[in-house]
């Protein structure tokens, strides 16, 4: 009777030291498959959880390729990770569950569509899973974790619900994921920011700064980060048009000075084209929008975005002036050398654009998949040419 005893100790042991090792990711995106994959390169075992079942296949088959860098890579190599469409499966999997499914851009004051994300959450609460952490990776409005989030788990026993958002840049996501200044916890419980430090401390490659902190304050922290650089990029572009105007002076020169300053940095602060992408202008424009409900005038984003369409605009007219037959437009992605085809609220398509309308012949030079994202946005309004 001992003897059974003992083994069924072990076998217990054995079980929660699995479990523990275990994490799934539901929303196998781009963000959230290489979350996954680089959690699984840290010997995790890893269950990712998508709605399409021709791409869950692709995984599992390792036949998929991705334009993001060393997404291929990882998922070639991996060996404990497969992908799957239960999510029962996927609760079932492992004690911490992050969630990565999209919360796109929205015209309205929360800039956030949050209905994919409540859809997961009430998904869960259905099913009143107990004993769970669960984690937002992808990006909320501040308030929605207190206010929706935690109501739509109230079902849930001894379940918490964590904010754990990434700072990463498309196009080097598993560089930024692996090698992070500083990992964001907005913990759900003690035990849960353990736990997420612990993965962390596992996962990256560096030793960055672990800021843990309540939900609320992480929903700000996130969008305050972002509003922060915004506004750098945008500071420096106005140095830059103000150096332009300044006979003898080099824009690059006087930035160069401004960064040496310790206080200031020299990251984000080149002159350039202004701030564009799926992240920055939205961030600064919800963390503005946020700061109107509390009744506080966002002075600052809603300066930061006008300086940003300002630039542009002083970028177009100087086009203008250049009074050419052609211009020639490369490396039209949101940010100069972007490996992946994002085009949205890119600011050399912004001037591109303007000047075709003024009847000027626009060229757009870059890879295959650029030009089909182009393309697909802009027509016939531009010449396009495929290196």
């Amino acid at each position: 009777m001992l003897y059974l005893v003992m083994i069924a100790v072990v076998f217990y042991s054995t079980l929660q030291a699995r479990i523990e090792d275990n994490i799934c990711v539901i929303g196998i995106g781009r963000l959230g498959l290489a979350t996954a994959l680089c959690f699984e390169k840290a010997g995790y075992n890893v269950l990712g959880v998508d709605i399409n079942p021709a791409y869950v296949n692709d995984i599992n088959n390792k036949t998929f390729n991705s334009h993001e860098p060393r997404i291929s890579e990882f998922l070639y190599q991996s060996n404990n990770f497969k992908a799957t469409c239960s999510l029962d499966e996927g609760l079932d999997f492992s004690d911490i569950v992050y969630i990565m499914v999209d919360t796109p851009s929205t015209p309205s004051r929360e800039a956030y569509d949050h209905s994919k994300l409540s859809r997961v959450l009430s998904a869960i609460n259905r099913r009143k899973v107990k004993n769970k952490h669960i984690v937002i990776g992808c990006t909320v409005f501040p308030g929605y974790i207190n206010t929706v989030g935690n109501y739509l788990l109230r079902d849930c026993t001894n379940t918490t619900l964590s904010y754990n958002p990434e700072f990463i840049a498309q196009g080097a996501i598993i560089q930024g994921f692996q090698n992070p200044d500083m990992v964001l916890i907005g913990e759900g419980s003690v035990e849960a920011g353990d736990r997420l430090e612990e993965i962390y401390h596992t996962t990256c490659l560096n030793e960055p700064k672990i800021c843990r902190m309540s939900p609320a304050s992480a929903e700000i922290t996130k969008l305050a980060i972002n509003c922060f650089i915004t506004t750098k990029i945008a500071y420096a572009n106005m140095i830059g048009d103000m150096a332009d105007l300044t006979p003898e002076a080099d824009k690059f020169a006087i930035l160069n000075a401004v960064g040496g300053d310790k206080r200031i940095g020299d990251k984000c602060l080149k002159p350039g084209y202004g701030f564009g992408g799926p992240c920055f202008p939205r961030d600064n424009r919800a963390l503005g929008g946020y700061a109107q409900q509390l009744g506080i005038e966002p002075l600052i984003p809603q300066a930061t975005d006008r300086a940003n369409k300002l630039h542009t605009k002083y970028m177009f007219e100087q086009k203008v002036t250049e009074n050419q037959d052609e211009y020639i437009f490369r490396d039209v992605t949101y940010k100069e050398n972007c490996a992946v085809p994002i085009i949205e609220e890119s600011q050399k398509l912004i001037i591109a654009s303007e000047l075709a309308k003024l009847g000027k012949r626009v060229t757009i030079v870059d890879v295959p998949a650029v030009i089909s994202e182009v393309q697909a946005a802009y027509g016939n309004i531009f010449e396009y040419d495929i290196i």
